[in-house]
């Protein structure tokens, strides 16, 4: 089954995205797709089925998010803690994996017309050698596309992106290339995999569970989350609709909070500085709190890009072993 399917909406359902689409419309929306193995369960199926179930409800949903002109999608395919699970959930879940990625192998032409960018956040080094290279493959041949993004969560905690990115604060310290007072919020938001995505504007969880579950947890903060009850493979494009509706009834209490918090972190950044100048006893004045600034901005610039191209480097050495 092709990742890209065909609208199958009907006149109204057009008709009723289009009203929608005359208000504020999410630019990225991140899913967890959950209940795949409770709907197998009271379908009387294999616990795979209730997966390929969820695949071709994921389809179904891309073509959902891209009729709305949502830019940019996230979905929790394969948690670390999923590793917990049976041995044999855990091989046919690869063996899907491979099936799928390889699909999209399959696709390069199809993925380069549309410009669909897919990238794969996540520790891939857990998962078997062989599914590391078809996932680092795909990675590279959508790399420079950027009209439409997809991210797949696999492999990946939030607990885990995030003590990641602090790794890699770290190691710039001790190499130099940041300064201790460089640390703060936004420079840790920065080094997480999402550093180059939207902001996450609707978060949708299936199956009827209210919690997150180790999920996008920071990039979460300012995110409209819908829960609903139905399980994922159930999913239908009315619960997609109220999902949106309901992220538009918050859009500008919301834009009001992020507004707030950009203007106080800037507030919070001059004055560190400002502090900063006080106690190395150097004179305060505008311009020299703004030669700070400047400075702070082109050493974590330029760490930020080492960064991304040291990431970019690793799923080109991975995509190329054993070649």
């Amino acid at each position: 089954m092709s990742w890209f399917g065909e609208d199958k909406r009907t006149w109204f359902q057009r008709f009723f995205a289009k009203i929608l689409q005359s208000g504020p419309l999410p630019k990225h929306v991140a899913i967890i797709m959950d209940g795949n193995r409770r709907f197998a369960r009271e379908n009387n199926k294999k616990t795979i089925e209730g997966h390929v179930s969820g695949f071709e409800k994921l389809v179904e949903a891309l073509t959902w998010c891209y009729s709305m002109n949502i830019r940019e999608v996230t979905v929790y395919a394969f948690s670390i803690e999923n590793f917990k699970r049976s041995k044999e959930e855990i091989n046919g879940l690869f063996d899907l994996a491979r099936e799928k990625f390889q699909r999209l192998l399959d696709e390069k032409d199809k993925i380069n017309k549309l410009k669909v960018c897919i990238r794969m956040f996540g520790n891939i080094t857990l998962l078997p050698a062989d599914l590391q290279k078809l996932i680092a493959q795909v990675v590279e041949i959508s790399r420079h596309n950027s009209n439409l993004f997809m991210n797949v969560c696999i492999a990946y905690t939030s607990r885990d992106e995030m003590a990641m990115a602090v790794n890699d604060i770290c190691n710039g310290v001790k190499e130099e290339k940041l300064e201790f007072s460089d640390i703060d919020e936004k420079l840790i938001e920065k080094c997480l995999y999402t550093s180059n995505s939207y902001d996450i504007d609707l978060l949708l969880r299936t199956s009827g569970e209210v919690r997150l579950s180790d999920f996008m947890l920071w990039q979460s903060s300012f995110s409209v989350l819908s829960f609903v009850k139905e399980m994922w493979p159930e999913l239908n494009i009315w619960n997609f609709y109220m999902a949106i509706l309901n992220f538009q009834l918050n859009y500008d209490s919301i834009q009001k909070m992020k507004k707030e918090v950009e203007e106080r972190n800037m507030v919070n950044l001059r004055s560190k500085y400002k502090h900063e100048l006080l106690e190395s006893f150097e004179t305060v004045n505008k311009n020299s709190v703004e030669d700070l600034i400047d400075r702070h901005n082109r050493r974590v610039n330029l760490f930020l890009t080492e960064l991304h191209n040291t990431r970019c480097r690793n799923f080109e050495k991975i995509a190329a072993a054993g070649d």
